[in-house]
């Protein structure tokens, strides 16, 4: 009887193995992206020069970018083979870890605290932290909100750590995009806004001015899960990127949608 049971035990231990050895491994994430047969990348929409609306289409640097990897990955450059998604700072990264994108092509800096959460690609755009203040203001720099005036920031931005910094004791008031911060810049809710330089421009008129004075500088790269999942993907992101500044088509991209 011992016996019986142990040829059983043995039997059943078998099946089991054989179930482990044949068990369907996990696609990588550029597997399941060319299984797929398109790459989702979450992008900012209210970011000119990046992400913004144009005659009801979507355009900007961070757009190209994105039509060049996926040319990459697919050898095409048809636009059947990418999906944008709208996302924002506070959600961008929850997104991505969430699997609801791929990608991250939204004006996203490196910094070390990021890198604990998600990887970077090699950068692809260099920006600088700026004041911007209304024209007829007599502000001058950052230090002065650490005894009066309000100060914004866009919430999720590398501008909250600089003002940590530079401005320890300024009133701040948070907003969720560039344009809700412009607005309350222009309405004189807030006496300036610390933000991306590039971004700043972008959103630029006769009544805003932006002081010349570099509060740290920011380097966009294109963020992936924390993965070893993500690895080969991130190989194919850095080859486009990295042919884009080769061939100095990055330069063409930039002159495009940043206007001297």
């Amino acid at each position: 009887m011992k016996k019986y049971i142990l040829f059983i035990l043995i039997i059943f231990l078998g099946f089991m193995c054989t179930g482990c050895l044949n068990k369907t491994k996990e696609p990588t994430d550029l597997e399941a992206i060319v299984q797929r047969g398109y790459i989702i990348v979450g992008v900012k929409e209210d970011s000119p020069p990046f992400g913004f609306y144009k005659n009801k289409k979507l355009q900007g640097i961070d757009i190209e970018i994105a039509k060049s990897i996926a040319s990459i990955i697919f050898q095409s450059d048809s636009p059947e083979h990418i999906q944008f998604v709208k996302i924002n700072p506070q959600n961008r990264i929850s997104k991505l870890n969430a699997k609801e994108v791929d990608i991250l092509i939204a004006t996203m800096s490196i910094n070390e605290k990021r890198k604990l959460v998600i990887d970077f690609s090699i950068p692809y755009f260099t920006a600088s932290q700026k004041l911007m203040v209304r024209k007829d203001s007599k502000i001058s720099h950052i230090q002065y909100f650490n005894t009066t005036g309000k100060l914004g920031v866009v919430l999720g931005t590398t501008g909250e750590k600089v003002i940590h910094l530079a401005a320890p004791t300024a009133r701040i008031t948070g907003a969720r995009s560039y344009k809700e911060a412009i607005d309350l810049l222009l309405s004189g809710q807030i006496d300036g806004i610390i933000g991306d330089d590039c971004i700043l421009q972008g959103y630029m008129n006769n009544k805003l001015k932006i002081i010349n004075k570099t509060y740290s500088r920011e380097f966009y790269a294109v963020a992936v899960r924390k993965s070893d999942d993500s690895q080969e993907l991130l190989n194919q992101i850095n080859a486009a990127i990295t042919t884009l500044l080769d061939e100095k088509r990055i330069n063409i991209i930039k002159k495009e949608f940043i206007k001297d």
